[in-house]
This record gives structure tokens, C-alpha cells and sequence, in this order.
């Protein structure tokens, strides 16, 4: 109900504006006679009285009436345009809106009699040239209300009513065949003007609504555009103060927890003596596991924290690529062997030497060949592989033969805290910030992360890292 009465605000809105538009127009239109209504009266009164007598012997005092008439109407619309124009930057209330129209609407109605008046003080008895004159007067003056005053059909009837009217009656009374022809031809010529001024005034109108509906339309899409941008810079702004906090936390977190694993480790070895009862033994070593498996997510979730705070960093250095990867396997391999998976390592011998954080690559080498082994049926096959990438770059490959992941799927598993809906994933466990913190730390390192799968067909996670600088001689490490 709210969206209905937004629109209907919204189209009497277009509505006033369409009407005050087109009132602009009428002023337009009034201003452009104030001064040459005067003087064609002057020149017609001129040719058709008797002063000159050329068109007509009409007394001077008719002249003088139809003159000092059409000077006053001009009188009067100077004044009424000034007064629009004071204050048309004022209130745009549509009642207003309507009150200037009704005024414009009632001088055009004076205007329209006055000139329709002059067949009648200006018609020289009996005089066929008088009375064709006129009627080409009067057909101008239609003619030229046609042009002026379509851009409303109130206006533009308000405009050639009165003077039709008042012209065909005076023709209707003329003096002969002439003037009855006139007549009679004079309301086929009025309802042609008639139904092109409604044609004209309609385009108009059209023209007119389409414009003010499209600024309208790009005034609200501004105003959407805006409320995005705002909208999205509080979640900005929120998501990096969450990301600052997790960030300050690294050293509040991790110093409780290493107190923890240390003593549950003094415990469980019994360093300071028998601890009495063997379940306190067995709990000391549980308070140890489940500690240790909570640093490893808390370090986790406050890397990922720092890269997105832009707080995480690297110093790259020349690594011995085979070493690395095998320190690093050492801490997975044994889950590997428990699961009886086969795990290989071979690193060809094509492979560009690897310039890079020792930490964050063993890190990224942890968590893939981790995935791996976590999701990779008992018996399966992992392998790790370090070559030269197509356009010359560093590439790391994990391949699995697990169950695999769904293609519409694959690009959500690199954002934090995603995990894939899979009947593996609710023994697997996890928090999803694994591949978010591979993608990550490739990316400080100027490089990319990417994942192929398909259900049923096993993955390939692949890492490439850039080329750093060429090693010297002192710099390639010892085998």
C-alpha cells in the first residue's frame, strides 16, 4: 500500500508540473503579443475606418473602441505575466497550480471575445472587400491561436471558442451571398483547427509527461543510487571495524590459549610429577587437543582478519621449493596415513624458483592438501605438484580424486565462513576459512587462486605465484 501511495504522490506530482509546464508555455505565448496585439489592431483600424477608407468607411469611434480594447486585454496580460512570473519560483502547491491556470484560462476567454468583436466594429455595411478582409483577420487570428495556444486543449478552446462563435454570427447576419458563404464555410475550417489543435495538444501533453516522468524516474534512481552507496559505505565501515577488532585481538587471543596448551602439555607429560588419577592425564590431554585445534582457528580467522585489514606482512624470500612443500606436508601427512591416502610430491624440474613468504606458503600448502585429505574418501589419491605455468609463473597444483564439488558451486567456497552442502562436509567439519585464507595470501603475494571441479571427478585447486627476482648465487639455498 506504501508503493501504491508512493506512485500516486508521484503522478499528481507529474501531473502539477505538467500543468505548470504548460501555463509556461501559455506565457510564452501571451508575452510575444503584448505589444503586437496593439499594434495590429492600430494598422486595422487604420485600413478599415473611415480616416483613410481604404478597406472600409467604419466610424472613427468604433476604430478607437476596438483599439482601446485590444490595448487594455494587453494591459491586463503584462500584468498577469509579471505577476506569474514573481511567483513562479514560489510555492508549487497544485491548488496554486490550478488557481493560475483558471486566471490564464479566463484572460484568454476575454482576448478570444475581444477579437472576435472586430468583425463587428470594423464591418463596413455592404462593403464586400471589408467583409472578405475581415474574414482573412479573423482565419489569421485562429490560425495563429492554433500555433500558440495548443499546447493545452482548455487554452486552445478558451482561444478560438469565443472568436468563432462571435465571427460565424456576424457572417451569418451579413448582407449577401458572400458573407453566407463565409458562414458556412467558417465551422468546417473551426472543427479542422479544432481537431489539429486536440492532435497538437495531446503530443504536447505526451512530450511534456514522458520528460517530467523520466526526471522523475532518474531523480529516484539518484536518490536509490545514494542509499546504495550509503548503505553499502556503513557496511564497509562496519565490516572494516570488525576486521581492525579481530585484527587488535591476534595478541589477546593466542596469549591465554599458548597458557593453555603449555600447562595442559606440563600435565599430560606429568613434567612436575604424577598427576594422581589417569583421567586427569587423559583430560590434560584433551584440554591440549581441543586447545590446539582452537589456536589453528583462531589463527586462522585472524589472518584472514589481517589480510582484509590490510595488515598482513610478507617477507618474500628465495625458497628451496621441494623442502618446503615437505616441511610443510609433515604436519598432514600423518591424517593422510591414518585415512591410508596416497600422498606425492614432485616438483618438475621446469619449475621457475619460488620467491615467497615461507610462512604463508606453507600455510597455503597446509590448508589445500588439508581440504584434500579431509574430503577425500579413505584410500584415495593426493597429489601435490610445484610446476612452471603456461606464461612463465610459479604454479601449485593439490589434485584430488574425492567426490568433488558442483560447478555453481565452486565460486562460493573462497569467501569466509562458506562451506559446500555435501554429504562430506557434516563429517569433515570446518569453518570455510581455509580457501579464504589461500586466495588471500595469494593475492598479497600478486597472485591468483582458483578451484576445478566436477561432482563425481575429484578437484584440482591451483595456486600461481608471479616470479620474483632471480636468486644470485649466494641467495639459492643449500640443498
Amino acid at each position: 500500500m506504501a508503493g501504491f501511495g508512493r506512485r500516486l504522490r508521484a503522478q499528481a506530482l507529474v501531473d502539477t508540473r505538467i500543468l505548470k509546464a504548460q501555463i509556461d508555455f501559455v506565457v510564452e505565448a501571451f508575452r510575444a503579443t503584448i505589444y503586437t496585439s496593439p499594434a495590429w489592431a492600430l494598422a486595422l483600424a487604420v485600413l478599415c475606418g473611415d480616416i483613410l477608407g481604404v478597406l472600409g468607411n467604419v466610424p472613427l469611434w468604433r476604430c478607437l473602441v476596438f483599439v482601446g480594447s485590444v490595448l487594455g486585454s494587453s494591459i491586463a496580460i503584462h500584468a498577469l505575466v509579471k505577476s506569474y512570473e514573481a511567483s513562479r519560483d514560489g510555492p508549487t502547491a497544485p491548488e496554486d497550480v490550478r488557481r493560475w491556470f483558471a486566471r490564464f484560462i479566463n484572460l484568454q476567454l476575454t482576448t478570444s471575445f475581444i477579437w472576435g468583436l472586430a468583425a463587428w466594429w470594423l464591418w463596413d455595411p455592404g462593403n464586400s472587400s471589408n467583409h472578405i478582409f475581415l474574414a482573412l483577420v479573423e482565419v489569421c487570428v485562429i490560425a495563429g491561436f492554433l500555433v500558440s495556444r495548443s499546447s493545452h486543449i482548455e487554452v486552445f478552446m478558451a482561444s478560438i471558442g469565443p472568436l468563432g462563435v462571435l465571427t460565424f454570427a456576424r457572417f451569418a447576419f451579413g448582407d449577401g451571398p458572400i458573407d453566407l458563404t463565409i458562414a458556412a464555410l467558417l465551422p468546417f475550417f473551426l472543427l479542422q483547427i479544432g481537431h489539429d489543435g486536440n492532435g497538437m495538444s495531446r503530443r504536447v501533453d505526451r512530450d511534456t509527461r514522458l520528460r517530467f516522468e523520466n526526471e522523475t524516474l532518474a531523480r529516484e534512481l539518484e536518490e536509490a543510487r545514494d542509499e546504495a552507496l550509503r548503505k553499502r559505505f556503513e557496511a564497509e565501515t562496519a565490516n572494516a571495524s570488525k576486521t581492525a577488532f579481530l585484527a587488535n585481538m591476534s595478541h589477546e587471543l593466542r596469549t591465554p590459549l599458548n597458557a593453555i596448551l603449555g600447562f595442559s602439555e606440563i600435565i599430560a607429560k606429568e613434567c612436575l610429577g604424577p598427576v594422581g588419577s589417569r583421567r586427569y592425564k587423559e583430560y590434560a590431554g584433551d584440554i591440549h587437543t581441543s586447545g590446539s585445534h582452537l589456536l589453528s582457528l583462531i589463527n586462522d580467522l585472524l589472518d584472514v582478519a589481517k589480510i582484509e585489514a590490510g595488515r598482513m606482512e610478507l617477507e618474500p624470500q628465495m625458497l628451496e621449493t621441494e623442502r618446503t612443500l615437505q616441511v610443510a606436508l609433515k604436519l598432514v601427512s600423518v591424517r593422510a596415513k591414518e585415512r591410508h591416502q596416497h600422498l606425492s610430491v614432485l616438483v618438475e624440474p621446469t619449475a621457475p624458483p619460488l620467491y615467497a613468504d615461507e610462512r604463508a606458503i606453507k600455510q597455503i600448502v597446509i590448508n589445500l592438501v588439508s581440504n584434500s585429505v579431509k574430503f577425500t574418501p579413505e584410500g584415495g589419491r593426493i597429489a601435490v605438484t610445484a610446476r612452471r605455468a603456461p606464461e612463465g609463473a610459479f604454479e601449485l597444483i593439490v589434485e584430488d580424486n574425492g567426490p568433488g564439488i558442483a560447478k555453481d558451486k565452486i565460486d562460493h567456497i573462497f569467501k569466509p565462513f562458506s562451506q559446500i552442502d555435501n554429504r562430506y562436509d557434516r563429517q569433515a567439519g570446518g569453518t570455510g576459512l581455509g580457501l579464504a585464507l589461500v586466495r588471500g595470501l595469494a593475492d598479497l603475494h600478486g597472485g591468483r587462486a582458483w578451484i576445478e571441479s566436477e561432482e563425481g571427478k575429484g578437484t584440482k585447486a591451483f595456486v600461481v605465484l608471479p616470479v620474483g627476482k632471480r636468486p644470485t648465487v649466494e641467495e639459492v639455498p643449500a640443498a
